[in-house]
Order: structure tokens, then sequence, then C-alpha cells
């Protein structure tokens, strides 16, 4: 007889369920993972409740957590029934050039477990061997529910090429850019200068290592930025996703500075005659970061990122704003759509230690 177990399951667009579902049969080279903990992505809002903002229906959404080890298939040799781990769920294309080339996260037809496939709101998920990352035994599972996106921030500064002893500007203080902000100083920065709209958030970029704060809202950034640092930033981290603040990092950036698109803002990019000319007037470099996943899989980040946490130099648990259950992600996912829920970082407890 088939195990069964509890899952919130998407059966359409801003419609959640919490049902009693199979237990996936894994593979031979597949992981049953006992789920501990898994956080909301801001990309779950979306797609949990616009039309066709999933790629299928039913779906179980749910790709950023941590878990144990239930278990394996006959071929897993590296993890072990009981193992504690956080998951790697960008699973890339075999075919692509970039796989190939080890450019994973740019893989041109990935899936991410939870968006292409069953994730984690749910007691079970299946999880290829290799995309399980054995955690440090002094990590706890709530951080390493933690660890993605962490790892994508821990990324974006490598793309910046930032240098000890730089000043790093980081517009929009959610989850990632509040990653950043500690990334930034564990890669050396003299000076880390955290922007956004909300007090509150950036109260709490403050607490996690932020040297100044700006309220863009209530400053002029431009002028502020000029106040605080003389010529502009060395780099810029934009997490917001905003046109706005896409523009305004090309203002804030000293001459040959750099700009790291990190945020999407899903708009049109339209520049003024002298937002275009900064660039070459500048001689700005405007680089892109996108996922996390390099050569060896999952790659530096995410080894780096798994160290960092467990020596508690980058802190997840001062982010969680609430740890809620499966059952609540039916409310709770269409009132984040809504903006009727005030919120930093919601993690669903689904096995909580």
């Amino acid at each position: 007889m088939t195990k069964k177990m509890k899952a919130s399951v998407l059966v359409k667009p801003g419609v959640l369920e919490v049902q009693e579902v199979d237990v996936p049969e894994i593979g031979e080279d597949e992981v049953l993972v006992k789920v501990a903990y898994a956080g909301i992505c801001g990309s779950d809002v979306p797609r949990a409740n616009l039309e066709d903002g999933a790629r299928m229906y039913p779906l179980i959404l749910g790709h950023e957590f941590s878990g144990t080890v239930d278990r394996v298939g006959s071929q897993v040799t590296k993890v072990h029934v009981g193992d504690k781990i956080a998951v790697a769920p960008l699973i890339p294309d075999p075919n692509s050039e970039y796989t190939k080339e080890g450019s994973y996260g740019l893989s041109d037809n990935y899936n991410i477990i939870g968006t292409g496939s069953n994730g984690a709101f749910a007691e079970y998920v299946k999880v290829p061997e290799e995309h399980c990352v054995t955690m440090p035994e002094d990590l706890d599972l709530l951080s390493a529910a933690g660890v993605e996106p962490a790892t994508i921030s821990w990324h974006a500064m490598q793309r910046s090429n930032m240098k000890v002893g730089d000043t790093v500007a980081v517009l929009g203080c959610g989850p990632i850019g509040q990653f950043a902000i500690q990334i930034a100083k564990i890669f050396g920065a003299k000076k880390v200068i955290a922007v956004d709209i909300f007090d509150e958030k950036l109260a709490l970029a403050k607490q996690l290592g932020a040297d100044v704060t700006i309220n863009s809202k209530e400053q002029d950034l431009e002028e502020a930025i000029k106040a605080e640092t003389g010529l502009g930033v060395h780099v810029v981290i934009e997490t917001a996703g905003s046109k706005f603040t896409q523009k305004q990092a090309l203002l804030i950036t000293r001459k040959h500075g750099t700009v790291v698109l990190v945020g999407i803002s899903h708009q049109d990019l339209p520049l003024s005659e002298h937002e275009a000319e900064r660039i070459m007037r500048a001689e700005l470099t405007i680089t892109g970061s996108w996922n996390s996943y390099t050569a060896p899989y999952p790659g530096r980040a995410w080894e780096a990122t798994l160290e960092e946490m467990s020596k508690q130099r980058i802190k997840f648990k001062e982010m969680v704003s609430d740890e809620i259950a499966l059952a609540d992600l039916s409310d709770v996912l269409p009132k984040m759509f809504k903006r009727e829920l005030a919120y930093n970082k919601i993690v669903v407890a689904v096995n909580p230690e």
C-alpha cells in the first residue's frame, strides 16, 4: 500500500489545498527527503497567484528547503539515511551547451524542484543524489533553509569583482539584499550602504551589518550617496527589481564602478540621455547575475555559503519574521500577493527540529 503524506497543493491560480497525496517513489539515484523547513521565495508569490503563473497544475511549490534523508535509492553512495541536508533545487538540462560548460545556472531548459516538479511544501520530496548538500555539523536545519537564497547573493557578489576596501551599496533590503549586506562584509567591503523605502527593512539591515542606511523615499539617493562617499560607490548590488532603482544604480556608482543587476522588474528600462551617457562617460561595468550554480555542481557559492553560515557570519534566523504550518499557506500566499501582510521572510515549518 502506497504511503500518504500531507502537502499544500496548488490546484489552480490562487487556490492551495492541504491534501493527502502519495509519498514520492524514488529511483535508484534519488533520495527521499523528510522536509524540515521550506522558505517562501518572492517568486512563489506570483507563481501561486497569477493566471498561468505556474508551469503546471496541480503543483507542490517550495524550492528553498532543508531536511533529513529518509530513504536512499540503490545507487546512492554520497548521502545516508539520517543525514541533515540542504538541497540545490536547480536541475540543469544535460544537453544544454551551458550545462556542458559547467554554467549550470544558465542551462537553457533547466527545471527547479518546486516549479517544474513537485517541491517542498510537503512532508516529503524526492531529490536527485547530486542535489543533496550535506550540512556542516554545527548548522541547524532552520538556517539551512536559507542557504539557497543566500547563494544567490554570494554569486552576485562574485560577479561584481568587488575588491577589499570597496564601498558597496545594496539597493533593496528584502532577503536577497539582506544576505548581500552580510556577504559584502565577508568579501571585505570597507563600507556597506543599505537602501530601501521601509524603515523596518533598514533597521534589520543595520542589525545585519550595514554601516549606513538610507531611506530613498525620504532622501534624494544620489545626493545622499555623494554626501556619504564623495565620488560614489564602487559596487552596486541591485536586488529590488525596480526600474527606478536600476536607473538609480547608474547614477550613484563612481567612475569605473560596477552595477550588478539581481532583481527582475518585468518592465522596460527606458534611460534618459544623462543616464545612458553615464554608462559610457563613467566607463561603468553593468553585469547580470542569475542563479548561483557553477562547476563542480552546485558550485563555490554553495560551498562558501554553508561554511560561512556554520560560522554564523551569514545569519538567516534573524531574517525570519514568521514560521507557519502547511495549512497556513492557502491564506498566507494570497495575502502576500495582495500586499495585505507585513513580513520579512516567511518559513514553513513542516517537520521542525
